[in-house]
């Protein structure tokens, strides 16, 4: 009888406390710690959401919260300041003593049974302590009520590397300015910083040059095909209608409202291959006569590259990134440099000339030469250059940033050679590549990166002293749109691997943890949908 009384106290003990059950924790990307408390706090029609003084630093910020908490409730919030932050508030404030843990972008959460508070040293802290916040309620909508419940915790966060990307191409495929926002929106949503635009290519130049109408208006447009599996050239009389551009209306706008989410804009100028546009709209810079149009199929003219003999190309592309600059106030322009095939460059006098002329070896080096003047250039403006790796020797003078697709060797060899590095290798950022093996996968770029694979990305490579270290930036995650033309399907091959690069850059590397990872990755899934986007449904914890 005894015990069948304790179990009887026991059971009705736990149905009697069962709205202070502890409410489950999962954020993507790990924070780097997580001191769970009991109980939890109710968000709902009442609770008045507080600001600290933001008006000095980031005087946009509460604005944008207010709009993302309105949003993501659907209910408008109650306002107050400071002084009024008392019971069932949620406040945000900045710390008069700057933390030197918490850095630039760290933050702390301590969520209390009647408040919640989100502190930081800078508005950016702020802001992903709110995405953070914004995770931590969604997993606990209250049934039949507007309301939600937030776990009772302390976190403290701050990320590992500085540099947190993603790339979108939109030069194969077009796309408009609702879905960069949305796209920018998603990288904010994982507490990534860094958007680069890759604007350029053979098919298709996306941005206005004012100096060079051509450039919209000619390479900006190709024939509209059903089928682009093939690569077929332009035919004659064929309607260039499919592509388009932005004006620099549309990127002002779109620069300002990614710095209010804390991401930097790096624009791309192809230099000097992938450049079929540009050749369609001024042949006179082709080392060749050959009559080149915007690139028609998923792949590309390789002969198509820039005559480094001709003088007038470097004073186009300096007027070119002189407009580029005056649009993106970021520090740096990525300018290219991959997949230059210089069999025209072999057989031109004027690109021979330019080698014997500056005493150089041979057409690599005279591609390490063309690249140092654009830099010094970028320079003389006030910018940095970023460079793919397909530049890095042992010996190169030149010191811009290299951005490292190929594989760690050219990583190691630049970071030794003092240049810094962001990381985006193929065998795992490349998120244009299948993410899993099913026979009813969309036709993708061939290359296999499953979830389990991106997840397992370690961005600072081996064999790197600590003063070598300090080189590598951080890392991003690449979309190619060969066989990507719809934002849906952009959405499809970017999540759920996004989930695995956040922590793979923000993350401690000793927080990180596969099982627990894959735990989370059904909540994330779930929860972008209800924002709207279009994640796939395949969870590959492969690591090979």
């Amino acid at each position: 009888m005894n015990r069948l009384f304790a179990l009887t106290i026991i059971t009705f003990a736990v149905l009697l406390c069962g709205c202070k059950k502890t409410l489950p924790i999962a954020i993507v990307p790990e924070p780097v710690k997580i001191e769970q408390k009991s109980g939890s706090f109710r968000v709902d029609e009442n609770t008045i959401l507080c600001f600290g003084d933001f008006s000095k630093e980031c005087p946009e910020l509460p604005k944008l919260i207010r709009e993302s908490y309105e949003r993501y409730f659907n209910m408008r919030p109650n306002l107050g300041d400071a002084e009024s932050a008392g019971k069932n508030s949620i406040l945000f404030i900045l710390n008069e003593k700057k933390s030197k843990e918490l850095g630039d972008e760290g933050y702390i959460i301590t969520v209390k049974p009647k408040r919640i508070v989100v502190e930081a040293n800078t508005g950016a802290g702020c802001f992903y302590g709110l995405q953070t916040l914004l995770q931590m309620a969604g997993q606990d909508k209250i049934a039949g009520s507007p309301a939600f419940r937030v776990p009772c915790a302390v976190i403290t966060d701050h990320p590992r590397f500085g540099y947190r990307g993603a790339h979108l191409d939109v030069s194969r495929h077009f796309f408009d300015t609702a879905f960069v926002k949305k796209y920018i929106d998603i990288l904010a949503f994982y507490k990534l910083n860094k958007f680069h635009w890759h604007l350029t290519d053979d098919h298709g130049w996306r941005v206005q040059i004012d100096k060079y109408p051509l450039l919209t208006s000619v390479g900006a447009w190709r024939p509209e095909r059903t089928s682009w599996d093939t690569l077929h050239p332009v035919l004659p009389g064929e309607a260039m209608t499919y592509g388009g551009f932005y004006t620099k209306g549309q990127i002002r706008d779109i620069v300002k409202y990614a710095a209010a989410r804390n991401i930097d804009i790096i624009p791309e100028i192809e230099i000097p291959g992938h450049c079929s546009a540009i050749l369609a709209a001024y042949p006179q810079f082709a080392c060749d006569d050959y009559p080149y149009t915007v690139a028609v199929g998923p792949y590309w003219p390789p002969k198509a590259i820039m005559c480094a003999g001709n003088d007038d190309i470097i004073t186009f592309y300096n007027n070119v990134l002189d407009e580029i600059a005056e649009l993106f106030p970021y520090k740096y322009i990525h300018i290219g440099g991959d997949e230059a095939f210089n069999d025209n460059w072999q057989v031109c006098p004027k690109c021979q000339k330019r080698i014997e002329d500056e005493h150089l070896a041979d057409e690599f080096e005279l591609q390490q030469w063309l690249m140092n003047q654009i830099e010094k250039h970028l320079k003389s403006i006030h910018k940095k250059a970023i460079i793919w790796d397909d530049i890095v020797s042992e010996d190169m003078v030149n010191t811009s940033t290299i951005m490292c697709w190929q594989g760690t060797k050219a990583a190691r060899t630049a970071a030794k050679h003092g240049n810094d590095v962001i990381m985006c290798p193929t065998t795992h950022c490349y998120f244009n590549y299948y993410q899993c093996k099913d026979a009813d996968e969309p036709l993708c770029m061939e290359g296999y990166v499953p979830l389990g694979k991106a997840y397992s990305f370690e961005p600072m490579p081996e064999g790197l002293g600590a003063s070598e270290q300090k080189h590598i930036l951080g890392a991003q995650c690449n979309i190619w749109t060969e066989f990507i033309n719809t934002p849906e399907q952009a959405e499809y091959m970017l999540m759920p691997r996004l989930f695995a690069l956040s922590e793979c850059v923000w993350s401690k590397k000793e927080n990180k943890n596969a099982k627990k990872f894959e735990s989370k990755v059904e909540f994330e899934r779930s929860l972008v949908r209800k924002m709207g986007y279009n994640p796939s449904k395949r969870t590959i914890m492969d690591f090979e």
